[in-house]
């Protein structure tokens, strides 16, 4: 690197540091002016984005945020991993005739040129930061055939004995710390990331092992294995998340955290025992298209949702619930509740048995039973600290349920996710699990149920003529017109025609009718009948909606929310 007198200008100009400061960094790094912009990036002088931005405008290029930036594989892979990762160069996606390349030294003239030889095309250069070109090439350069071919080197490579289930525990950790099982496991999550899957399922079967990636709420076979290969990659994922490796009758939970070059990717794993062997599901957190907190002023959130959510909010006291099936972003949901609530300067605490969620300006407490600083006295020293705001996690269990109830009687707002399938089903759920109808009828502020559904992709999006059947299923013959939006199908896709999620809701606030209703003991198909005649809105019409605005399509509304809801 050499010396960039402007940058050096622009961090004193734009007060970032001062004069006297500029100097002593100055004459620190001498000739090396980018050593200054990684030791104020590191020393959080400024934000990070903007020192990048900085340091682009005074290379004359443009600032690329990898993290955010879409890649396209086969323009990506037109260079070597070996040259990409010595070069710190990554190309990217076309713009015009050119590529777009993103390189720690973009000013680098013998790189771009080679790299353009290499690519058989012109490059357009783009600062970013090493570590993220570092990261994107470990993730970017993984691929299915690598993966098969790790797999076969896992029978060269793991102890010659006849049957590989029979291994004892010193066995298994020798197999499972083979050169091919450590390189086969670390392949498959960085392909994880790479497919922005939000779920990596590994499930036996009679003869062979398929392993399946969840994208978009679907789940896509990705490679099989044999069945040798099985137990030594099972066991170097349970050594990862700290598990017995050698009991395989039981459920057992864990986490295989993924170090990276600029973050650190939680996977939670779970193990359960099945016929032919243990079926290990491992959930990916933080991804960047499905793990961003939504902002209530974003797509997600219809407008009528979102100012119910800041009515609720005014004068928040009682309990609040985002509900949903498994794995349809009700922790993304509730994170953003939180956020808008932290904007209005609440105290918050939550309680959590096990921290999936990194969020800032929040006090985090983890119960330990063991201690005798069980989930009951965790909620206690909440009320008593007088936190405004208690955030307890799911409230699944009858227990955790009954006092969560009781506390939001206490004038504070308590907030909790729960699994079920609509706001009348979260309704009898609680029910069953013994909260009283009185105190379930006086705490409940409101209930926010959401799934998720599979958004357009919008690099490949066309318009298109609705047939009469799709006419009458969204307007049940009213003959109103619509324009209706598809995928087409694209290599960014995958050729499915959707790229992302975005979630449909539906808020239930109950009234006093409805809560005199809940109180002595009324249906739910009586509450729900009410709330339908009181204004309350399904998820169906919520995915009409988008449906309308060319998110996502009328086949995925069917497929995600029946009829009713």
């Amino acid at each position: 690197m050499t010396k960039n007198t402007l940058f050096m200008q622009m961090l004193v100009s734009r007060g970032i540091v001062g004069e006297e400061s500029a100097e002593m960094l100055d004459e620190k790094y001498g000739e090396d002016t980018f050593a200054v912009l990684m030791h104020l990036v590191r020393a959080g002088v400024a934000d990070r984005t903007l020192l990048g931005r900085m340091w682009a405008d005074s290379n004359g290029t443009d600032y690329v945020d990898l993290g955010s930036v879409m890649r396209r594989g086969e323009i990506v892979r037109r260079l070597p991993e070996s040259f990409a990762a010595r070069h710190h160069i990554l190309l990217m996606h076309r713009s015009g005739s050119s590529i777009v390349a993103a390189l720690s030294n973009p000013t680098d003239p013998d790189v771009i040129r080679q790299a353009e030889d290499i690519a058989a095309s012109s490059i357009q250069p783009a600062f970013a930061f090493p570590e993220e070109i570092e990261e994107a090439i470990e993730i970017e350069y993984r691929s299915e055939e690598q993966l098969a071919d790790l797999s076969r080197k896992i029978v060269t490579e793991t102890l010659p004995i006849d049957d590989i289930g029979e291994l004892t525990r010193e066995q298994l950790h020798k197999v499972a710390g083979t050169q091919a099982v450590v390189g086969f496991v670390q392949t498959l999550l960085l392909l994880g990331l790479r497919d922005r899957a939000g779920e990596i399922h590994i499930e036996p079967a009679d003869e062979k092992i398929r392993v399946r990636f969840r994208i978009d709420g679907m789940l896509q076979d990705r490679c099989r294995m044999e069945k040798i290969h099985f137990v030594p990659v099972i066991a170097r994922l349970k050594i990862l998340a700290d598990l017995d490796i050698a009991e395989r009758n039981a459920v057992q939970y864990g986490r295989v955290n993924l170090k990276l070059p600029t973050r650190t990717v939680a996977f939670r794993l779970c193990s359960v025992p099945s016929v032919w062997g243990e079926r290990v599901v491992l959930r990916i957190e933080g991804q960047p298209v499905t793990g961003d907190v939504p902002d209530l002023y974003g797509p997600s959130f219809a407008g009528s949702i979102r100012d119910t959510l800041k009515n609720i909010f005014e004068a928040p006291q009682g309990i609040f619930l985002v509900t949903g099936p498994a794995g349809s972003g009700k922790g993304s949901a509730l994170l953003a509740v939180i956020d808008h609530l932290k904007k209005a300067g609440l105290s918050i605490t939550a309680i959590e048995d096990a921290i999936e969620y990194r969020v800032d300006g929040i006090t985090r407490i983890r119960p330990d039973k063991a201690a005798g600083f069980d989930f009951i006295t965790a909620l206690k020293s909440c009320i008593w600290q007088d936190s405004e705001v208690i955030v307890v996690g799911n409230a699944g269990d009858e227990e955790k349920a009954k006092a969560v109830f009781q506390a939001a009687l206490t004038g504070r707002l308590l907030l909790a996710t729960l699994d079920a399938g609509n706001a009348a089903q979260a309704v009898a759920r609680i029910l069953d699990m013994g909260v009283k109808p009185v105190v379930l009828a006086s705490s409940l502020l409101g209930i926010l149920s959401q799934k998720l559904v599979r958004r357009i992709c919008e690099r490949c999006r066309e318009e298109y003529a609705a047939s009469e059947e799709e006419m009458e299923n969204l307007f049940r013959g009213h003959g109103k017109e619509a324009r209706f939006y598809r995928g087409r199908g694209c290599r960014s896709c995958n050729f499915t025609g959707y790229c992302g999620t975005i979630a449909v809701h539906e808020i239930l606030c109950p009234d006093e009718k409805m809560r005199s209703m809940i109180a002595r003991g009324d249906s739910m198909y009586d509450v729900y009948e009410h709330a339908g005649k009181s204004g309350f809105q399904t998820m169906r019409y919520d995915g009409l909606k988008k449906v309308l605005r060319g998110l996502t399509t009328l086949d995925e509304i069917n497929r995600a929310v029946n009829s009713g809801g």
